[in-house]
């Protein structure tokens, strides 16, 4: 069972439980998800199943997409709702154009401090040890990239609760985005609610709870709700290769342009693609050495990122 599977993840439970829990309902060995959630965060987490483990890192890159709830005027020491309250003030002079103006500031690449109940590693331990064992660590700030960030509506009163959407890069804390935001207004904030809504081109519309995939597990169906290894990375284009070209992929030879049947019109030099066969099995993830307007037949085409078969 080789391929890719959208999971509904319910607040509650860390992502690590999902894939025991479908590496139990589907009795598949290799399991693993993209794009860790925090217990108390939902929505959309891929899991990647046999062959697709293989894929993890391409995927893993993909752009998230998250709708939220930012409380103002509380501060808790998980930066979510789950911690304990650190500072408590009153918020009620907030306005909705400061929080935009706010919002628009941080559009762009940022630097951003994890916060310190993570499961980022520090040192040989993870960060949330750490802090459970009361021991103060600061990790370096890293840069992430926010794409979009939008107020949907904000609710006054003494503590104002805003709801908003934010496209961002892999490794982005929103519970750190939360806390920046509640720190420069001078009030401090926590993360209320956040659920994934989009990773890449998947969305949460098609992804299924696992008492679904239970249900369709018993009536035998798993492959209708499974992507195939050829439809994994969609945003990958993709080339076709010629019969029997199979074996020249398996002993990692190079690939040349008469190797292949099909090439796309815009494809550039360090494209990454997905070599398909004639019948749409997924052979490699390579990289193209050269441009479709200019490539030279006798010049090696692409360079191998990942084999497949």
């Amino acid at each position: 069972m080789d391929g890719l599977l959208l999971i509904k993840k319910p607040r509650g439970i860390t992502s690590h439980d999902v894939v025991k829990r479908i590496r139990k309902i589907l009795k598949v060995e290799k399991v693993g998800h993209v794009g860790t959630l925090d217990p108390v965060a939902e929505g959309l987490l891929p899991v990647c199943m046999g062959k697709a483990t293989k894929l993890t890192p391409f995927l893993q890159e993909l752009d998230k997409t998250y709708r939220g709830t930012m409380v103002f005027g509380v501060t808790t020491s998980t930066l979510d709702e789950e911690g304990e309250v650190v500072r408590e003030v009153d918020a009620s002079c907030l306005t909705q154009k400061q929080v935009e103006e706010v919002f628009e500031k941080f559009k762009g690449k940022i630097l951003q401090t994890p916060p310190a109940y993570s499961a980022i590693h520090w040192q040989g331990r993870r960060l949330y040890q750490l802090a459970r064992s009361g021991v103060k660590v600061e990790p370096p700030p890293r840069q992430v990239e926010i794409y979009e960030f939008k107020l949907l509506n904000f609710n006054p009163g003494i503590h104002p609760e805003v709801h908003f959407e934010l496209c961002c890069s892999k490794g982005t804390y929103i519970r750190s985005l939360c806390r920046d935001i509640g720190e420069i207004l001078g009030y401090g904030a926590y993360q209320k609610y956040l659920c994934r809504i989009k990773v890449g081109p998947f969305r949460l519309s098609e992804a299924k709870d696992i008492k679904e995939v239970e249900l369709i597990k018993e009536r035998g169906q798993v492959e209708k709700i499974l992507y195939p290894l050829s439809e994994a990375l969609p945003h990958f284009p993709k080339v076709v290769v010629k019969k029997n070209v199979e074996k020249i992929i398996k002993w990692g030879r190079p690939l040349y342009l008469d190797h292949f049947l099909h090439l796309p019109d815009n494809l550039e030099k360090g494209d990454r693609v997905r070599v398909c066969s004639l019948d749409d099995r997924l052979l490699a993830i390579a990289k193209s050495c050269q441009s479709r307007s200019h490539f030279v037949k006798d010049q090696i085409g692409f360079k191998y990122l990942r084999v497949l078969i």
